[in-house]
């Protein structure tokens, strides 16, 4: 038996020691250890019933950690995608690109930052008048595709995303009432 087959075999269908252990001295026991142990895969453990509450408060604790990073929603409003990205600060003393998460919601688009807790910029999507990639040169040379948007007021903001023309795309949809896929 290879070392992959013991692992395999330990994963899907694990192993359960039982150790009995009495430590004695001139025939007089002084230390007595009983051990169970289960090595198996968390799927076969959870199948077994073994580990269920350690399981369930894992979960939980993963859900409320990305419920505390998430974006609060309005009522009644739902997260259509959500990617990273960020979004170019021209205003003021501080000129540069703020990295974060970029969300799609079916009413607002969101550029959040986790820590700390910020919206960086934020637009109801009803006030977006047109989405168009645009090229933008890096300083190390690069080139990367930017997501140009053109709101109510006349404003223009710039946008990056990990998958612009994903980004794009949705938006577009969204803003014409098509379905988006989720």
């Amino acid at each position: 038996m290879t070392l992959d087959d013991l692992v395999e075999v330990l994963l899907n269908k694990g192993a359960v020691l039982h150790l009995d252990l009495i430590v004695a001295v001139a025939d007089i026991p002084l230390i007595g250890v009983s051990l169970r142990a289960a090595v198996a895969g968390m799927e076969t453990m959870l199948e077994y019933g073994m580990m269920r509450h350690w399981d369930e408060a894992t979960r939980a604790w993963a859900e409320r950690s990305v419920a505390r990073r998430a974006l609060d929603l309005r009522e009644g409003e739902g997260v259509l995608h959500r990617t990273s990205g960020g979004h170019l600060l021209t205003g003021g003393v501080y000129h540069g690109w703020r990295h974060g998460t970029v969300y799609v919601t079916d009413q607002r688009l969101v550029v959040l930052r986790a820590e700390p807790r910020e919206i960086l910029w934020q637009t109801e999507l009803s006030d977006v008048r047109a989405v168009r990639l645009t090229p933008e040169r890096t300083v190390g040379g690069e080139e990367r595709l930017r997501l140009e948007l053109t709101l109510a007021d006349g404003g223009r903001e710039l946008l990056s995303a990990r998958e612009p023309e994903a980004l794009h795309d949705l938006l577009t949809r969204a803003r014409a009432g098509r379905p988006v896929p989720s």
